[in-house]
């Protein structure tokens, strides 16, 4: 069953991406595409979103399921079904939304503010708790770290800043492994120009020293 969510996903990353990259693309022949009417392109893309957002509700949903249960599902198959769905959700978490609607943006879509609908920082926090490994949480805390390092676009800086807290908030003692892998873009990002970003850099290192029973100041550079 939560194959099936998840494989709706990922059509639906590259299908977004296709809408991203839709003007100027030239097809094989060397032609360009032909561009869809603005009100046509808006409706598209607008339906595209919602059902993603469905689709990553039943996703996080689905993944809360199996961890309450001992995460056995997104482990089987020599762990294949974590990195499947680890990998869609990291180009989400860096995707740019094609439309201008505020119910649709990316900060409610991939942040998850002012919505009660799935979003991309909800599945990849159920995830982490699903896969209830540090050899999986590597790879994850991997995306989440790019995301925070993304210098071109603070909105991805602010939602890899914002998963990261909510890993750390969520997993708890037990991912402070990853910790010493963090430090570094953590003390980049406390020098963010969005002071709403430095914030909540400085809330994941205030919350690892409270879990470590230890101050990190003399590990930021």
């Amino acid at each position: 069953m939560l194959f099936v969510f998840f494989s709706h996903i990922v059509v639906q990353e590259f299908a977004a991406s296709a809408l991203e990259k839709r003007d100027g693309v030239k097809t094989a022949g060397g032609r360009k595409k032909q561009k869809l009417g603005n009100q046509e392109v808006s409706k598209v893309d607008s339906d595209l979103l919602k059902s993603l957002r469905s689709l990553l509700l039943c996703l996080e949903v689905s993944l809360r399921f199996d961890a309450h249960d001992g995460g056995d599902w997104v482990r089987d198959g020599e762990n294949q079904r974590f990195s499947l769905i680890l990998e869609p959700l990291g180009k989400l978490l860096q995707c740019t939304i094609p439309t201008d609607s505020i119910t649709l943006s990316y900060q409610s879509i991939v942040q998850g503010i002012d919505t009660d609908a799935g979003n991309v920082i909800g599945c990849l926090v159920a995830l982490g708790l699903a896969a209830g490994d540090e050899q999986l949480w590597k790879p994850l805390n991997h995306v989440v770290l790019q995301a925070c390092s993304n210098e071109s676009r603070s909105e991805v800086r602010k939602a890899g800043a914002m998963c990261l807290l909510s890993l750390i908030r969520s997993i708890g003692e037990e991912y402070m492994v990853l910790v010493p892998e963090c430090l570094p873009v953590l003390s980049e990002l406390l020098e963010d120009n969005d002071e709403e970003i430095a914030g909540l850099a400085q809330d994941c290192i205030s919350l690892s020293e409270e879990l470590l029973g230890e101050s990190l100041q003399d590990n930021l550079r």
